[in-house]
């Protein structure tokens, strides 16, 4: 009897226990400052790098994704390369699958490169909000910023950069830049990106889309106010807004609405990230 009572309150203490609080890769665990490439993957091993975290829909501290939203795949047209394959289909609050990078303390300069494809089945929904497969995210400070600091999405048929940097406590800066380029599905898409991180007229934003640079932006480019300096972290894979619904306002619109897609799916392949010793070439994809 007293065996079965210590190991009930064995269990009832085992069960009241807090969960270990979730701890993402640092920086300082994922970045090699000391070459100029400090991170690549080309997704070529059996399993996913322990240096990502994964976002599905709401839920930032996804420890093993699921294949449905987030899966390693043979990367289409490139053969015996690999590539992740990111998936919502619409629902109510599906509406994320992502991988992302942490943060860096400091304004930096980094370069970024990937390749990205829409596929063939890639179905255009004019007039939604635009699905973005690459961002570069604020982080927490004495305010929360919603707006990642610089973002590359696919609005209608054609590719766009948009900023967004400084003042989040009042109304921050957006900028946009729709590319001249249309998105190309079943094709795969080279981007790389130069950006010197900065809240003021210091900062640079260079973008290249297969080996054409297609914008040049000069001046701020993150939050100024949000009490910490940090250098924005990379996020890709596809987020759709619109499928968010957190009021019931939001939800309202979400079953009222007819849309053409109700599924997205991109592929990612070759992520690199550069510090200021790199140069264009070490990072272009190949």
């Amino acid at each position: 009897m007293l065996r079965f009572l210590a190991l009930t309150c064995c269990a009832v203490f085992a069960a009241d226990a807090p969960k270990p609080k979730f701890r993402g890769p640092t920086a300082a665990e994922v970045f090699d400052p000391k070459t100029p490439v400090m991170f690549a993957d080309d997704f070529g091993g059996a399993a996913f790098s322990p240096k990502w975290r994964f976002s599905q829909n709401a839920d930032y501290e996804v420890t093993k994704p699921d294949p449905e939203l987030i899966a390693l795949v043979d990367a289409p047209g490139l053969p015996g390369k690999k590539a992740v394959r990111f998936s919502v289909v619409r629902a109510p609050n599906v509406f994320r699958s992502e991988l992302s990078l942490p943060h860096e303390n400091g304004w930096n300069e980094r370069w970024y490169a990937e390749r990205i494809l829409i596929p063939k089945e890639w179905v255009r929904d004019p007039g939604r909000a635009a699905d973005i497969v690459m961002q570069w995210h604020a982080i927490p400070g004495d305010f929360r910023a919603t707006y990642p600091n610089l973002e590359i999405s696919v609005s209608d048929d054609r590719w766009q950069v948009r900023q967004s940097f400084g003042d989040p406590k009042t109304k921050p800066t957006r900028r946009e830049t729709k590319l001249d380029d249309r998105v190309q599905p079943g094709v795969w898409t080279s981007w790389v990106i130069h950006a010197k991180w900065s809240p003021n007229d210091a900062g640079i934003i260079q973008v290249w889309k297969d080996g054409k640079l297609v914008a040049d932006l000069r001046g701020p480019n993150t939050y100024g106010t949000i009490g910490l300096e940090y250098t924005p972290y990379l996020k890709t894979g596809i987020y759709h807004p619109e499928w968010h619904v957190e009021k019931p306002e939001t939800k309202a619109r979400f079953d009222a609405d007819k849309p053409v897609a109700t599924h997205k799916v991109v592929y990612v392949t070759d992520v690199k990230v550069g510090g200021p010793a790199a140069q264009y070439e070490d990072v272009v994809p190949k």
